[in-house]
């Protein structure tokens, strides 16, 4: 791929508060890594948004997104000639204060599989703008590039790619019978049961090591952060692709995760229990309705599908203002994607997070359509 230039979809945030970041990691001695050269403990990386006072950062230099080692790996990875600057540069700033005199809902975010810690920077800059304190954490050899405070980093474990399936053409194949389908939510949901039991335990397997990452990194959270956080009406989630899968499955068994927003990833897993008893968001585009039904069948909570028209699954993170390949991130314009996301989780975390939103309404769209489904 040539050269290209990052389309930011804001140079600035829009919230109240101004955005303050912090990288940190983090050692789990209970759990022994598996993957990559199977040694040590499992280790976890986190990226902090959090709110700041805008008079805090006066005259300071934005930070930047990557380390040059993350900044290499994302090029490789993507096929980028080189980096423009600007798109190693985003609203937030180290080395300031959490806002003083407040307390603030938490957000957990999870990047999906061969991702990056700072994937939906954007996003996530624009919820600590509006008052929310948000953790992004990265799976170790999971993604495309981990760095820890020790000065040690990893890469993603390529062997996972020949783990991830029991057959690659038989799951292409069957993938694209399933994305054919047509019927209730309930009669897809057992056609994709059949597909993730045949041809994806390896990725069933990952959601519940995922989960414990999230749970690792939400008690150092607490601890570097408690005095700012406001719990009293739960944590929330969110993620993209397998990090969105992941927070249907934090909603579902873990009791602080009160609501939750999966960002086009499929619901894999073990689902034994019924029932869903949180508020839940499904957004998604239309090439994935049929692995994404999960969240609609037997939830006694709201439950809302927001569908994307003109996009793919690889647009719903920061790759689309930087990636210009449509087949991979969408024909529908960037600033279009970015305001439905942006909105999507306000909306939605101010109404089950904050408990002060109205109704979660649709936003006028032709390419964008809002259901609520329970």
């Amino acid at each position: 791929m040539s050269k290209t230039k990052v389309h930011a979809p804001k140079a600035y945030t829009t919230g109240d508060y101004a955005v303050g970041t912090a990288c940190f990691s983090l050692v789990d001695t209970g759990r022994k890594e598996v993957l990559g050269d199977a040694s040590g403990d499992r280790k976890i990386a986190v990226r902090m948004y959090y709110p700041a006072e805008r008079s805090a950062v006066a005259g300071k230099k934005r930070a930047v997104v990557f380390s040059e080692a993350k900044k290499a790996a994302i090029c490789k990875a993507y096929y980028i000639r080189k980096m423009s600057d600007d798109l190693n540069e985003a609203d937030f700033y180290e080395n300031v204060p959490v806002a003083p005199g407040r307390t603030f809902p938490l957000i957990m975010f999870s990047m999906g599989y061969n991702s990056y810690v700072e994937s939906n920077t954007y996003l996530l800059c624009e919820l600590a703008s509006h008052g929310y304190i948000v953790a992004s954490v990265g799976h170790a050899y999971e993604a495309v590039e981990n760095d820890y405070e020790d000065g040690s980093s990893d890469l993603y474990d390529k062997r996972i790619n020949k783990m991830m399936y029991t057959s690659m053409i038989g799951a292409l194949l069957a993938q694209n019978k399933l994305m054919k389908q047509k019927g209730s939510y309930e009669e897809i949901l057992a056609k994709f049961e059949v597909f993730q039991n045949k041809y994806t335990p390896y990725i069933k397997e990952r959601i519940p090591e995922w989960k414990q990452d999230i749970e690792k990194a939400l008690e150092a959270v607490k601890e570097r952060y408690g005095a700012h956080i406001d719990l009293c009406r739960g944590i929330g989630a969110s993620g993209h692709s397998l990090g969105g899968c992941l927070a249907y499955y934090l909603c579902r068994y873990n009791a602080e995760f009160s609501c939750g927003i999966n960002i086009d990833g499929g619901l894999f897993g073990d689902y034994p229990e019924k029932v869903m008893e949180k508020p839940f968001c499904q957004i998604g585009c239309t090439d994935n309705r049929n692995v994404e039904t999960r969240p609609f069948v037997q939830t006694t909570a709201d439950t809302y599908h927001v569908i994307f028209s003109d996009m793919k699954h690889m647009g719903f993170t920061d790759a689309k203002f930087y990636i210009p390949v449509k087949m991979l991130s969408g024909k529908l314009d960037s600033e279009e994607l970015f305001r439905h996301l942006v909105y999507c989780h306000l909306a939605f975390f101010d109404r089950y997070l904050k408990g002060t939103g109205g109704e979660f309404k649709a936003l006028p769209s032709e390419k964008v359509t809002y259901k609520k489904i329970n």
